[in-house]
C-alpha cells in the first residue's frame, strides 16, 4: 500500500530515486504545488511603465483639451485611458501578478501607495499652477507626477511580491 504509484517523468525534487511515492509524500508534493499556484507572481517588467506612462499621457491630453476648450476631446480622454488600462489589467490578471493579492484583500502597502500617488499628483499640479497658471501644464504635471509615482509604487509592490514569494518557498 505504501508504494502504489510510479512517477514516469523522471526524478524530481522530493521524489526518491526509482520514482515511487508514498501517499504522504504525494500529498506533501501536491500541497506545495497548490501553494505555489496560489502565490502571486511578479508582474512583467513593462507593467509599471505602461500604467505610469498611460496615466501621464492621460493627464497631458486632458490638460491640453481643457486649455484649448476642445470639449469633444475632453470626453474622449477618459475613454482612451479606460481602454488602455483595461488591456493592462487584463494582462495583470492573466499573469496572476499583484492583481492576485486582491483576492485576499488589499495589503496595507497598496493603500499607502495609492495615497502617495494622489499626493504627488496633487502637489505636481499645484506647483505647475503656481509656476505657469496654464491648465495644459497643470494636467500634464498631474498626469506625469501621478504616473511616475504609480510606476514607482508598482515596482516596490512587485519587489515585495518577489520577496514574499521567495520567503514562502523556503
Amino acid at each position: 500500500m505504501a508504494e502504489d504509484r510510479q512517477f514516469t517523468h523522471g526524478d524530481t525534487e522530493g521524489i526518491p530515486p526509482g520514482g515511487t511515492l508514498t501517499p504522504a509524500e504525494a500529498l506533501a508534493i501536491a500541497g506545495r504545488a497548490e501553494a505555489a499556484a496560489r502565490r502571486p507572481q511578479p508582474l512583467p517588467w513593462w507593467y509599471g511603465p505602461g500604467v505610469g506612462l498611460s496615466l501621464a499621457a492621460y493627464g497631458a491630453a486632458l490638460g491640453q483639451s481643457f486649455e484649448r476648450q476642445a470639449q469633444w476631446l475632453i470626453l474622449l480622454c477618459p475613454l482612451g485611458l479606460v481602454l488602455v488600462q483595461a488591456a493592462i489589467v487584463r494582462v495583470a490578471i492573466r499573469a496572476r501578478g499583484v492583481a492576485g493579492l486582491v483576492e485576499r484583500g488589499f495589503p496595507p502597502h497598496a493603500v499607502r501607495a495609492l495615497g502617495a500617488v494622489v499626493l504627488v499628483a496633487a502637489l505636481s499640479g499645484l506647483v505647475a499652477w503656481f509656476a505657469t497658471g496654464d491648465q495644459g501644464w497643470v494636467g500634464a504635471a498631474v498626469g506625469a507626477g501621478g504616473g511616475l509615482t504609480l510606476w514607482a509604487a508598482i515596482v516596490l509592490i512587485n519587489r515585495h511580491v518577489k520577496e514574499q514569494s521567495m520567503s514562502d518557498a523556503q
